[in-house]
């Protein structure tokens, strides 16, 4: 590892999203958006996420085709994430290196109106199938309500089916998705979940103190390329959440937090 320091393994794995500067953390803000870059970067430019795109969609298109061969007595749901999981926002995160910014609900909702991310590698190719093969297409987004007509109207210009209010579940007061999930349920039963955080799957997930998340994961092992089939998405993410929410700096902690030899 010659003279790999921590602090640039620091900066691949570090997922920030974006938040206005002030004038008394604006040197820390800055030095979390410079390490979104190898993130940001590697989500943009390598060869590699398509890959892992591509391959998660296939396998996805397989599932389709052994659930359907079983159907139950409801018709059977994909339930999709939407950020970085058929669409792709990672300009917003080059706005927030470009501008020393972290993640604001102003900027966000911004780039949100615009609807201009595009659909990422599979993700239209996969949806298509799976509604044009009988499994109806269900989206759960932690999106605010209030974005719903800007969302709609993106997906509608990508392509994706079923882009209406009746198969398009947003967040109104809780990123919780259990809930959102259960009113799916009422109808349709859900086979098959696709997202890049792991609440996507089970709101199990959302608590990440004391290595929680990796002993759900344990149990769960068995489920994930069945019923659960994870993207990649090393920009952000709700891994990250202790190590903001400990004293001093986010990279700082991050860095103590690191094996090394």
């Amino acid at each position: 590892m010659k003279i790999f320091s921590l602090m640039a393994l620091a900066a691949i794995l570090t997922m920030q999203g974006c938040e206005t500067k002030s004038s008394k953390d604006s040197e820390a803000q800055n030095q979390q958006s410079t390490h979104m870059l190898l993130s940001t970067a590697w989500y943009q430019k390598a060869a590699e996420r398509k890959a892992l795109y591509y391959q998660a969609f296939n396998i996805a298109k397989l599932r389709v085709d052994e659930i359907l061969k079983n159907k139950g007595e409801k018709n059977s749901a994909v339930v999709l994430d939407i950020d970085e999981t058929v669409l792709d926002n990672s300009p917003y995160q080059g706005w927030c290196i470009e501008n020393d910014s972290t993640f604001s609900s102003i900027s966000w909702d911004r780039w949100v109106q615009q609807g201009s991310a595009a659909a990422l590698n599979g993700a239209l190719d996969f949806t298509t199938y799976a509604k044009q093969n009988g499994m109806e297409v269900i989206y759960i987004s932690n999106r605010h309500v209030s974005q719903m007509d800007a969302t709609l109207k993106n997906l509608k210009e990508e392509g994706f089916p079923n882009a209406s209010r009746e198969f398009v579940f947003l967040k109104d007061t809780t990123s919780d998705k259990q809930y959102r999930r259960a009113k799916v349920e009422e109808k349709y039963s859900i086979d098959l979940l696709i997202g890049d955080n792991l609440g996507d799957f089970d709101h199990l997930y959302d608590k990440r103190k004391n290595q929680n998340a990796h002993k759900v994961l344990e149990n769960q092992k068995t489920l994930f390329g069945n019923k659960f089939i994870v993207l990649p998405n090393p920009m952000y993410g709700k891994w990250e959440r202790p190590y903001q929410k400990m004293d001093g700096n986010y990279v700082e902690n991050l860095i103590k937090h690191l094996e090394s030899f």
